[in-house]
């Protein structure tokens, strides 16, 4: 028994660092900032759709305070489709399809609403566009291969999705930061020009994109 002692307290010890860890872990899961996904109403309508023909989304987290008029829109990433079969292959999975695609976001880095962590943005409207048309929110055709379609609707997508903004406050935005990584990062260059027209000149409109220059562009 007198030997066992050590492995005892050792094992308790352990399993009270461990508890503590799981513990804190769990308390950080807890303050991650999880933003629910809104389908873009009436999209269909005028043609703005995913790869397969579902509606297309984005994420948005309210600014509030001094940031309320601020705006922050990221352009997902995620490589293209450059052909008939490989956009028919995107087209069922999560990269072609917001049917697909997690309901919920985590919000971290600039779209985090920790100001230690994000302290330019925290407060600011932030929103994050899904990417689902495989073309960089810029295509504007179909493909047809039989009993199915391929829809490549980028720029409506965009289009869409900016008018459901400006009707949730985009409009009175004072200043707004439109950025994107990879395939988001061109997006930027293809719309930041677009956003400013969009608004009128009222606001201050600056893009960042991030890895967005594409070579074969």
């Amino acid at each position: 028994m007198a030997r066992r002692r050590p492995w005892t307290w050792a094992a308790a010890f352990t399993a009270a660092v461990l508890l503590v860890a799981v513990t804190a872990a769990a308390a950080a899961v807890e303050k991650r900032l999880l933003v629910d996904m809104t389908l873009v109403p009436d999209a269909a309508s005028t043609g703005a759709v995913c790869l397969d023909g579902s509606p297309p989304a984005y994420h948005l987290h309210r600014g509030s305070g001094a940031g309320a008029r601020g705006w922050l829109l990221q352009f997902e990433g995620g490589g293209w489709c450059n052909s008939a079969r490989s956009c028919a292959e995107r087209a069922g999975t999560r990269r072609g399809s917001t049917s697909l695609m997690t309901k919920l976001e985590v919000f971290s880095g600039v779209l985090s609403n920790d100001p230690a962590m994000n302290p330019d943005f925290y407060n600011w409207n932030r929103v994050k566009l899904r990417y689902c048309d495989g073309g960089s929110f810029a295509g504007d055709s179909e493909f047809t291969n039989g009993s199915s379609v391929i829809y490549m609707r980028g720029q409506r997508i965009w289009d869409a999705i900016i008018t459901d903004l400006c009707q949730k406050g985009l409009h009175r935005a004072e200043k707004v930061l439109l950025s994107g990584c990879s395939a988001g990062g061109l997006a930027t260059f293809f719309h930041c020009d677009d956003l400013q027209e969009r608004l009128g000149g009222t606001a201050t409109v600056k893009c960042m994109s991030d890895a967005g220059f594409f070579l074969d562009v």
